[in-house]
């Protein structure tokens, strides 16, 4: 790195020679001060409220020490405050840790030369939109609410359920960014944070605290910009090999009927690789709808000699997945325990902290407990990895309410956002330390920065088992760009939506368009919904069996490809699904006919049927030879085509040159169709 300085005015460069940081009296790089804020929350669910705080501009520096490859800063108020920074350059870009952090300042801000970024990506899971540039993005771990937009069926949950719409509210945030200049940062802070993109000639990111530090950096391509950010965050393991078996078929209801469901698939050619069975501990009844017992011990009635139905069905050559979270509800030994030992996060009176999830109440385990931690992690080892389980969802994350007390003496603003980092962290452990980190999978919804390299699989949450943009199918697939944006590899979505509601059932088309989707993912994961009753299943009809059989097929004949992927993001961090503009830079993100597509690693490009009764499909082809993987017809790129997608067909192109181009060419001469107009 290049620092210039002259007239209380420097430069940081990279080596590149493209600007980092810039600091004058005029545009400081930092400012701190005061404020007070007012957290709202209920039920996983929170409005973030602060008074205008009274800020402090750091106008003046000096710098203490400057040598190659780093440097001493000390930020200077008018006023005499001094914030002290250590820079220091890596192989990814720079690192600017706060060493005097300046501890009677509770705000913070820095600002970041745009340059020329035109779009902004990442920030996490966002579900609305994938170009963030002129948009404030709030950073806080939360349920994201039902619907997401403003309309009946968000409206509805915000009076039933307190559920309020928020375009920003997510799992998985992340204060992570890249730029279509090759811009990338991240933070380390865990405390609420604003990133604000609506200045075009700086990015600015506002902290309530002052961070530990940032990094970033300006690489030559947009690729080259999420491999650096995903370096810096670190990568998920590999899946194993039987990841990509088959369907993972969420079913529940005991042995002999999750048994009897798998026969029938089987029976009508589907290719079954787990059964995902969430009640493998057993149900109870909630105004939601059917919800799961959470205490983390099989149900004997439902799964009576649950170890050797295990063992039974992997020599069948199927996996069985179960379901864990981070509560304990009342009415169990495991609650009990805990709460005699003091495991559970607690009120400031000392009290376990009670949250309703939803309209039930229930219990955190508070991970700063080394004590609970380690009770929790011998619990997952002896209850689910000894009897024989692949895997399991590791669901929530979110619920810590801002006014609790943590065991590490740190309160519930200060731990929110790194509750689902732990909570990955100690399903992890819990893993390795049985030497089973090459054989077993949990996926996980909840994250922050830092949760990547220790979360095998995410998924993108409940989405309604709809077709609508803010939280049906559409969502899930700007969910897993932004994901892949973010420097998360491995993403997946419920097939056919989790979330039911009034009037919102989910149809066998919609399920079938779900599975088109999935298909070319790298895991295929059904689930029947949190009514299931009222859903549409897989088989329901003949139809459809015969359509998941073809996409189970088509799946699988893509091992090759998903494994290839799968490797490709280990070593460069690029994500299987991606956005078009890492390989086509110069496309322009302004045109939403093509908003809800994606490439699938190099070569593939798919665009997903995401309106009901539709039997065609407008698709952007890039600058490039395009085969239609159904019809073999080919396509020249850089231009809009409309093409008939048929239930079972959904628009998938490859490359005229791409390296697995006999595979591709396989599965279209398997499963062929007249060719489209």
């Amino acid at each position: 790195m290049e620092l210039k300085t002259a007239n209380n005015r420097f430069l940081l460069y990279n080596d590149k020679g493209k600007l980092l940081l810039e600091h004058s009296q005029s545009k400081p790089l930092i400012s701190a001060g005061i404020g007070v804020q007012k957290v709202i929350s209920k039920s996983g669910f929170y409005k973030m409220r602060e008074k205008k705080p009274v800020m402090t501009l750091f106008q003046n520096f000096r710098i203490t020490e400057h040598e190659t490859g780093k440097a001493e800063i000390e930020f200077i108020s008018n006023g005499g405050s001094i914030i002290r920074a250590r820079i220091t350059e890596n192989i990814n870009g720079i690192k600017i840790r706060f060493k005097d952090r300046g501890r009677h300042f509770n705000r913070f801000s820095i600002r970041i030369p745009a340059l020329d970024d035109q779009f902004i990506f990442g920030c996490g899971e966002q579900y609305m939109g994938r170009n963030l540039s002129g948009r404030r993005v709030p950073i806080w771990v939360s349920e994201p609410g039902v619907g997401r937009k403003i309309n009946l069926i968000s409206l509805f949950a915000a009076v039933s359920m307190k559920h309020y719409p928020r375009w920003f509210n997510t799992y998985y945030p992340s204060p992570v960014w890249v730029s279509s200049s090759g811009g990338w940062f991240r933070c380390n802070s865990t405390m609420y944070t604003v990133l604000d993109f609506t200045d075009p000639a700086g990015h600015s990111a506002y902290f309530w605290g002052v961070p530990d530090s940032i990094e970033f950096g300006r690489e030559e391509s947009v690729a080259a910009a999420v491999g650096a950010l995903s370096a810096a965050e670190g990568r998920q393991p590999k899946l194993p090999e039987w990841a990509y078996d088959g369907l993972w078929l969420g079913t529940q209801g005991g042995n002999e009927k999750v048994y009897a469901k798998l026969q029938i698939l089987r029976d009508a050619g589907v290719k079954v690789g787990a059964l995902w069975c969430q009640d493998w501990e057993g149900r109870r009844k909630t105004s939601f709808g059917s919800q799961l017992r959470w205490a983390w011990e099989w149900d004997p009635q439902l799964y009576p000699d649950l170890p050797g139905f295990i063992k039974k069905l992997k020599e069948e050559g199927v996996r069985f997945l179960g379901y864990n979270n981070t509560f304990l509800t009342p009415g169990s030994d495991m609650f009990d325990e805990a709460a005699a030992k003091g495991y559970f996060i607690k009120n400031p009176d000392g009290s376990p902290s009670m949250v309703d999830v939803p309209f039930d109440p229930a219990a955190l385990v508070d991970f700063t407990n080394p004590e609970a931690k380690a009770w929790l992690k011998e619990i997952i080892k002896k209850n689910m990895i000894e009897i024989g389980m692949a895997g399991w969802m590791a669901d929530f994350g979110e619920m810590i309410q801002h006014n609790t007390v943590l065991a590490s003496g740190k309160n519930g603003l200060e731990y929110h956002n790194r509750y689902p980092v732990d909570w990955a962290k100690l399903n992890q452990e819990a893993v390795s330390e049985s030497g089973k980190q090459d054989e077993i999978i949990f996926f996980m919804r909840a994250g922050y920065a830092g949760a990547v390299k220790r979360t095998p699989l995410n998924w993108t949450g409940d989405q309604l088992v709809d077709w609508s943009i803010g939280d049906g199918l559409p969502s899930a697939i700007s969910a897993s760009l932004s994901m892949g944006m973010s420097g998360v590899g491995y993403v997946h979505s419920d097939i056919g939506g989790y979330t039911g509601l009034a009037w919102k059932r989910r149809s066998e088309e919609l399920l079938m368009r779900w599975t088109e989707f999935a298909a070319f993912t790298q895991v295929m994961r059904s689930h029947e919904g949190n009514r299931p009753e009222k859903n549409a299943q897989f088989g329901s009809s003949s139809f459809q069996l015969s359509h998941l059989a073809k996409m189970t097929d088509v799946y699988c004949m893509l091992k090759p490809v998903h494994m290839q992927l799968s490797s490709e993001y280990r070593e460069t961090g690029l994500p299987p699904i991606r956005h078009m503009i890492l390989h086509y830079p110069g496309i322009s993100f302004g045109t939403p006919a093509w908003a809800y597509q994606y490439l699938y690693g190099r070569d593939l490009l798919v665009a997903p049927v995401i309106r009901p009764r539709k039997k065609t499909r407008k698709v952007y082809l890039p600058d490039d030879n395009w085969i239609h993987l159904w019809s073999g017809r080919k396509y020249s790129g850089n231009r809009f085509i409309t093409i008939e997608a048929p239930l079972g067909c959904p628009p998938v192109f490859y490359r005229i040159n791409s390296e697995h181009f006999s595979l591709y060419k396989k599965i279209g001469d398997k499963y062929p169709i007249k060719a489209p107009r």
